[in-house]
Parts: C-alpha cells; sequence; structure tokens
C-alpha cells in the first residue's frame, strides 16, 4: 500500500510514514514520497476535471515531514518520507512539468481555486460521495496495519465505485487463507469500524479446486451499523498469483519484512489445495 506505519497522537496531527520506494513494471524503484504526491496534489485538466485531492495544500516542509492541509479548513496531516529523495526538488520539477504539458498546478494557492470550484460545482454528485466516503477512508487508514498484521494476503488492492469502498486481498495457494481474523477486527465494537456484514459468500467449504489454474473468492459486504450511505466490499481470494509467479522476488526487492513474507509466501510452501477454512 506504500504506507509503512501510522502514528495516532493526542491533539497532534496524525503522521503518516511511507515506504522508501515502489516498482515499476519495468523493474525499476520510484520514490514512495514522489509516486504519493504524483496522486495526491491536484492539477487541474482544463475542461475536464482536478486531478488530486481538491483543496490540498502544503503547509510546511520540516526535513522529512511534508505537513499538508486542506484550503479554508484547519486540517492537518504529516506525511513522513525517507531521507533521500527531498521533498523540495519534486515539488519544482513536478510543477514546472506540469505547467509547461498545460495542466495548471494549483497547490500554491492559499484558498480554493476557481478550477477547484468549477469542478464541485459540476460534479456535485461525485464530490458529495467523496465526502459521504470519508469518514470510512479515514478510519481505514488509523487502522491500516490489520491488513498486514490480521490477512494471509501478500497482495491488497483497493479502489472506490461510487459509494462502495472495494478491496481485493489475493493469499498463495500453499497458505491457509483467513478472512475471519481481518473481518472481526475490522467489525470489532470497541476498537473497530462501526460496520457490520451485511451480505456475504464464502467458498471455503467447497470442493477441492479442479485445477491449480482457478481461484476461489470469498466477498463479504459490510455496511454501517446505522445505516448511514456508503459501504466497503472485501474480496478474498485464494489461489495462484494473479499477477505473476515472482511476487517473492519482488517484495524482497522492495525491502518487505522477512518474517512477514515467509507467512504469506513461504518458500518452498507446500500445494494445500482443499485444505483451506475460514
Amino acid at each position: 500500500m506504500g504506507i509503512a506505519s501510522v502514528r495516532l497522537s493526542p491533539r497532534k496531527p496524525t503522521v503518516i510514514y511511507l515506504d522508501s520506494h515502489v516498482g515499476l513494471s519495468q523493474g525499476k524503484n520510484y520514490p514512495m514520497t514522489w509516486h504519493a504526491l504524483d496522486r495526491l496534489l491536484p492539477y487541474a485538466e482544463p475542461g475536464v476535471q482536478v486531478n488530486g485531492v481538491i483543496g490540498l495544500r502544503i503547509s510546511a516542509i520540516r526535513g522529512n515531514d511534508l505537513h499538508l492541509t486542506l484550503a479554508e479548513t484547519e486540517s492537518h496531516l504529516i506525511i513522513r518520507g525517507i531521507a533521500e529523495p527531498g521533498w523540495g526538488d519534486y515539488l519544482d520539477d513536478r510543477w514546472e512539468s506540469l505547467a509547461k504539458e498545460g495542466y495548471p498546478p494549483l497547490w500554491r494557492s492559499p484558498t480554493l481555486t476557481d478550477h477547484e470550484r468549477q469542478d464541485e460545482q459540476s460534479h456535485t454528485s461525485v464530490r458529495g460521495t467523496e465526502k459521504d466516503i470519508a469518514w470510512l477512508g479515514s478510519g481505514l487508514l488509523r487502522r491500516i496495519a490489520l491488513f498486514h498484521t490480521s490477512s494471509s494476503a501478500y497482495s491488497t488492492r483497493s479502489w472506490i465505485t461510487g459509494d462502495e469502498w472495494i478491496f481485493e486481498l489475493d493469499t498463495r495457494y500453499e497458505v491457509r487463507l483467513d478472512h475471519d481474523t481481518l473481518l472481526s477486527r475490522l467489525t470489532d465494537p470497541v476498537w473497530g469500524l462501526p460496520l457490520r456484514i451485511s451480505e456475504y459468500h464464502c467458498t471455503c467449504d467447497d470442493l477441492p479446486l479442479e485445477s491449480d489454474r482457478y481461484m476461489r473468492q470469498c466477498t463479504y459486504e459490510l455496511a454501517h451499523s446505522a445505516d448511514l450511505p456508503c459501504g466497503l466490499q472485501l474480496r478474498f481470494r485464494w489461489g495462484r498469483a494473479a499477477y505473476g509467479d515472482e511476487a517473492r522476488e519482488q517484495l524482497e526487492r522492495l525491502g518487505a519484512d522477512p518474517n512477514w513474507l515467509e507467512q504469506v509466501i513461504p518458500v518452498g510452501g507446500r500445494h494445500s489445495r482443499g485444505e483451506v477454512s475460514s
């Protein structure tokens, strides 16, 4: 996910610690600091939309810490990157590159720009849904460690469709699929989110797979406990690597924790087809 850890402190800004880098499809490493800001910093695509987070602004750079806020609010978030490369050079290069390509960068304006206001007015439903779902993103961010400590998956992806946040978690066939631990902790009445399982389809007790070419999927729909808008769908997939068989080598190259890696993609793991359970 690119996030190494999150630090929460009373009456202090939340600090997000980034991984050092991300692996590109060409096999090259790209600094996670740059990767994050590529997607977060707002810039206009004239006549189409604003990309990035509308209103996101940089309030300060202090060492490895990038202090972020939202225009016209009192919000405060800190992203902590690795020592090198730093934030400054990237921000200048990114600004110049976007401006040269005809995409006005917006993050230096102290207030919302005309581009951002026009986007909100033109996409009222979409932007409204983003605000409605913000509580879920905030809650998941504060519990992001669960995807590392309470899941059998070696790969986790997510995206938003309308008012539903979808997660796809892949567990290798030589590892016992475990979705109950993550589900129970996400819905814990004290430490979890205000979510309940509204619908599910579990395949753990199905007959053994006929071929290694196939995958199983257990799908869980979670809704707000008080039936507020917004849902969470978790897709727990079990089988062969969906994105190639070199996942362990790629994760090792990216500096994944060896103990975690041995749990989710063990070396010489025995094929346990038909022995998984919920």
